[in-house]
């Protein structure tokens, strides 16, 4: 049993190594599934919830280590790298090797995402004040835009404007990972 516990924590990590923002679940679902082991075991014990919290804070933390602070060389790599809008609670604007995606926040249920061949100019713009604007392509969802720098992302049908401080970095992200599918640039 434990060598397939093992096994099977080794292929969910695999299936989502390049997905950092998703470690921390698996980290607690893995953890939460030994613990339920070695409580069947020694019921006495019960470590469940402990491996399970145990597995979520080390996730994080290599989250965090990989993540923090973002460095341009991520942008060869096939890591999905998220950036968290400013002043949106839980959205997130992640960039993949060949996608982007909103997630978080109201986008629990539906998370637009573009491919990278989809995206036109990304730039970071200066919001004057506080809108609330509408996600193309999502029907009724919308994003409240807080004053202060933002990247504007053009995808089709129209395009996403997300509230962050690091709008040039993003902007190089996604031009970098364009460069790498042989995507044009579409300035």
């Amino acid at each position: 049993m434990p060598a397939l516990l093992a096994a099977a924590g080794v292929l969910y990590f695999r299936s989502r190594r390049y997905r950092p923002h998703r470690w921390p679940h698996a980290g607690a679902l893995l953890g939460l599934l030994n613990g339920a082991y070695l409580t069947a075991l020694t019921p006495w014990l019960a470590p469940t919830a402990l491996l399970a919290v145990l597995g979520w804070t080390l996730a994080a933390k290599a989250r965090a280590h990989v993540l923090d602070p973002y460095t341009p060389e991520l942008a060869d790599s096939p890591l999905e790298v998220p950036w968290q809008a400013r002043g949106a609670k839980g959205l997130e604007l992640l960039v993949a090797h060949d996608r982007i995606t909103l997630t978080g926040g109201r986008f629990r249920l539906v998370r637009p995402m573009v491919a990278l061949s989809g995206v036109g100019t990304v730039e970071q713009v200066m919001v004057a004040r506080r809108a609330t604007l509408p996600v193309p392509g999502v029907g009724e969802l919308r994003v409240t835009v807080t004053p202060g720098p933002a990247v504007r992302i053009t995808v089709p049908p129209g395009e996403w404007i997300l509230p962050t401080d690091h709008g040039r970095e993003i902007a190089r992200l996604v031009a970098r990972r364009k460069e790498i599918a042989g995507v044009s640039l579409g300035r």
